[in-house]
């Protein structure tokens, strides 16, 4: 968000003799820097209010924008979680940026896909940006981490349940983010071995929740 910054000019009087000329024109130089403080304030607050007006109503449409897209891929996303296939492979996820605008990222190159999406939108009033991984192979990353923790065969002592803090899919990482209490490299490979392998999946380290 931009801030306008406006400045007065000030006059400064020197030497001023102890007369009530001088008193007067220091009164009203102080009563003209502060009129001139008082429009500085009052200007930048008004550019302000105007601009975070226009960034809420650039917002409010960009979540529209949002909530039709998803709708292209599941009618019904709003009351059940989409399949992971539901995602076109070119879907690397989308967000709002500061400004407010709706941000898609498309994997690979971003021109490819914007009549697509543009036809699905109504608009072109929508921004691009390039990732690496759809978000139906993040997605797919998720679902298995979701059969794996489900399924009551795997071991209470398995290398990678001990160290599990959560996952979750990133959208401005473009990765499965997925967090450990100690980045233990047997836990990691156990990851690998049993979940997934999909370079798409990074690891941090992180605090498990605490169950109430």
């Amino acid at each position: 968000m931009d801030h306008w910054n406006k400045k007065c000019k000030k006059s400064v009087i020197r030497n001023m003799k102890q007369n009530i000329s001088a008193i007067v024109i220091f009164a009203v130089v102080l009563l003209t820097g502060t009129a001139c403080k008082r429009q500085t304030k009052e200007a930048a607050g008004n550019v302000q209010q105007f601009s975070r007006t226009t960034v809420e109503k650039t917002e409010q449409l960009s979540k529209n924008l949002h909530d039709k897209l998803l709708s292209s891929f599941n009618p019904n996303w709003e009351v059940e979680e989409p399949a992971a296939t539901d995602y076109p492979p070119y879907y690397g996820g989308s967000f709002i940026d500061n400004d407010g605008r709706f941000v898609i990222c498309v994997v690979g190159n971003p021109g490819q896909y914007r009549s697509t999406i543009a036809s699905i939108l109504g608009t072109d009033d929508f921004l691009t940006e390039s990732c690496t991984y759809s978000y139906r192979e993040m997605m797919q990353v998720m679902d298995r981490l979701d059969q794996f923790l489900s399924n009551s065969s795997v071991p209470a002592d398995h290398p990678f349940l001990t160290r599990f803090a959560g996952a979750g899919a990133d959208v401005f990482e473009n990765r499965v983010v997925v967090q450990l209490t100690e980045l233990n490299d047997d836990a990691i490979q156990s990851f690998k071995k049993d979940i997934s392998n999909s370079p798409a999946v990074k690891f941090e380290k992180g605090e498990a929740p605490v169950l109430m």
